[in-house]
């Protein structure tokens, strides 16, 4: 390389970058507030002595002596912010200039993997999630018909054996009443009451099986996405689905502007009546405003 080209080749080469003593100041604001006093020293002092005339112009001004002070006081208050607001741009465009550069470098690089806010172009890692997140939603659905199917068949099955019970019930209570009537002629339960007893019994306890199943299926497809997507890889990373909120306009025509009312803030509506008076020429008035044109005192 060139060492005329190079600036860390000449005297002096071995002090760090502006930006690494910058950042090594202990409190690089307070600083810059000290040289700030210091090489401005006088403008405090000029402020002051403006604001102490500015007190003395009467709140109502009845003469026209009163009248010259008063405009004249306001040219020399103006010429004071106009310079301070220059100096403000001399000593603040160097650390304006070298934030956006700071900026430039880190978000430059920081968005090519991962967009900082919704509103910037996807970065690798949103492509990549975008990808994982449609793959996932399909396998969330497929789990979720399954779940649902699973479910309506247990139904299906709880269903049928409480009527399978209930058929059983109804024999068993014919074979048992056909008992009582023997045993009152003297006989014994009949076998088949006791077969029809054993039955029902059976019948009872594929029912109460059937119900568990059934609740059990029921409650599955209650399972939170993030409960059915939950799995962690080898190295540890844990993915999971989540609820994203978001809302999307899609016509901005249909959109209900009373519902969105309250949440307009006053200088949105303030910038959205300037607009609309400018574009009237201020000759429409508008219910709830005041538009038009008036005298205004001006100073050069």
């Amino acid at each position: 390389m060139n060492d005329d080209l190079n600036p860390r080749a000449g005297i002096g080469g071995n002090n760090p970058p502006l930006a690494r003593s910058i950042a090594a100041e202990t409190d690089f604001a307070a600083s810059v507030t000290s040289f700030l006093q210091d090489e401005y020293r006088e403008r405090p002092i000029a402020v002051m002595a403006l604001l102490e005339e500015a007190r003395e112009i009467p709140k109502e001004i009845e003469d026209d002596a009163t009248k010259s002070k008063a405009i004249s006081l306001v040219k020399r208050i103006r010429d004071e912010s106009k310079a301070l607001l220059a100096f403000h741009e001399k000593e603040g465009t160097p650390y304006l200039r070298g934030k956006q550069a700071v900026d430039q470098w880190f978000f430059g690089l920081a968005d090519k993997l991962a967009r900082r806010s919704k509103t910037n172009n996807p970065g690798a890692a949103d492509i990549i999630m975008s990808r994982v997140t449609a793959y996932d939603t399909a396998v969330l659905a497929r789990e979720q018909e399954r779940r649902r199917l699973e479910a309506a068949e247990a139904e299906r099955r709880r269903l049928a054996a409480e009527a399978e019970q209930r058929r059983r019930d109804q024999e068993a209570e014919q074979a048992r009443l056909a008992a009582e009537r023997a045993r009152t002629k003297g006989a014994e339960k009949t076998a088949v009451a006791v077969e029809k007893e054993a039955e029902a019994s059976a019948a009872a306890v594929e029912a109460t099986v059937a119900r568990a199943a059934h609740e059990d299926a029921r409650i599955a497809t209650f399972a939170k996405p993030a409960d059915i997507m939950r799995t962690r890889t080898e190295d540890g990373t844990l993915s999971t689905m989540a609820q994203e909120s978001y809302a999307e306009i899609v016509d901005v025509d249909l959109l209900d502007i009373q519902a969105l009312r309250p949440f307009i803030p006053l200088d949105a509506w303030q910038k959205y009546l300037n607009a609309w008076a400018r574009v009237t020429g201020y000759t429409k008035q508008m219910p709830g405003a005041n538009v038009g044109r008036r005298p205004k005192s001006v100073v050069r």
